[in-house]
């Protein structure tokens, strides 16, 4: 695999709020795709460099002073409030000084798309989702409430044109699933290539043995993942499940959890790894984008009950790796959970799966697909 070299390159992110997906991805671009010596610098909008791996904190060059300042700034995993400052976000990025790099991609589920490279530069989006605030802001239960979601519902107008502009620069775009694809095609009006994101599938096992009838889910807590459904699913069934996650739904949820289910924070990697390798089936009926946490449970050999809708049908095949579901029912959900927990499920082809979603084949596709628009 031979990587980029001879060029200056940047990585344009929207912002490092932590370490998760997109996070993740970019680290994956900054260390895989270019070779020693011609690492790409990284311009953002904030980072909360004390959640990030050293160096990719020290890659990022570029941050917004006025998202840095005391008490708009994020402190750990204290949010801040640099997100209500969206709507100067792309002046921000269109005012980026990009003029001295020769290969430019931006990662963008919000603003980073709206970069201005100079004249002949390659320009590639590597595109989550087109931004939810303009497109679709009820997804995640709204982020932004009060005075700051009002505002925001004011600019929906203005964001999607200013956001549709935006789209006809770059050279062309790489979307995360086939549900991306679809969504920049009808918003954009651009096709685009679909390079999954990377999973670290090694960090989890298909040998460990199963223990029977116990199942998993592992989600923010918020409204759109279903924590609720989910949890009301169990009540009565002879199985149990473990739900691992945080979020502003965690106290309603824990008021009212049947005997059979238990709820756990936040865990270490090596202890969710344990769960996703013991556990006899995973859940997951929310709308991804994509959908991490699907590859990751299929990695440790474990079938998968989602949602046939967005990323979970690019990485689930109804029958083969799990079970889809049409609806986010109840009663759908528990029909599916007997189901999976009486059938026998090959572990390791279940694993084989979820090693076409690797790091290495990520960096290969992204390489190849670079090339193309070269």
């Amino acid at each position: 695999m031979e990587r980029i070299s001879g060029v200056r390159a940047a990585i344009v992110h929207d912002w490092f709020q932590g370490f998760h997906g997109a996070e993740r991805t970019v680290e994956a671009m900054r260390s895989g795709l270019f070779a020693p010596g011609y690492e790409p610098d990284i311009l953002t909008f904030h980072a909360a460099h004390d959640l990030l791996p050293d160096e990719l904190s020290q890659a990022i060059v570029r941050e917004s002073r006025l998202a840095g300042l005391p008490g708009i700034r994020q402190v750990g995993h204290d949010p801040g409030r640099w997100r209500y400052l969206l709507p100067l976000m792309p002046r921000y990025y269109r005012r980026l000084p990009v003029g001295d790099y020769d290969l430019v991609i931006s990662s963008s589920h919000a603003c980073a798309s709206h970069v201005r490279p100079r004249p002949g530069v390659l320009h590639l989006c590597y595109c989550y989702t087109p931004m939810r605030y303009a497109w679709a802001p009820d997804t995640d239960g709204g982020r932004l409430t009060g005075v700051g979601g009002l505002a925001l519902s004011a600019l929906g107008g203005s964001m999607r044109r200013a956001d549709r502009r935006a789209a006809q620069r770059p050279d062309g775009f790489i979307a995360i699933s086939q549900a991306v694809r679809e969504r920049i095609q009808r918003y954009y009006d651009r096709d685009s290539v679909v390079v999954h994101p990377p999973v670290d599938v090694a960090d989890v096992s298909p040998g460990r043995p199963k223990q029977p009838g116990h199942f998993l889910w592992v989600h923010r807590l918020v409204k759109y993942k279903r924590p609720d459904v989910v949890a009301e699913a169990f009540r009565d069934l002879p199985y149990t499940l473990t739900m691992v996650g945080v979020g502003p739904m965690e106290q309603t949820l824990r008021e009212s959890l049947p005997p059979n289910v238990e709820l756990r924070g936040w865990l270490t990697r090596a202890e969710l790894a344990e769960l996703y390798e013991s556990a006899s089936g995973f859940i997951h009926i929310g709308e991804e984008d994509f959908g991490i946490t699907m590859v990751e449970a299929m990695a440790a050999g474990t079938p998968v009950i989602a949602l046939n809708r967005g990323g979970a049908r690019d990485i689930v095949r109804d029958g083969q790796d799990g079970l889809l579901l049409e609806e986010p029912d109840p009663a759908l959900l528990r029909d599916a959970v007997e189901q999976v927990a009486g059938r026998t499920w090959d572990p390791s082809a279940l694993a084989a799966r979820a090693a076409t979603f690797s790091r290495e084949n990520f960096l290969e596709r992204m390489l190849a697909t670079i090339g193309e628009f070269s």
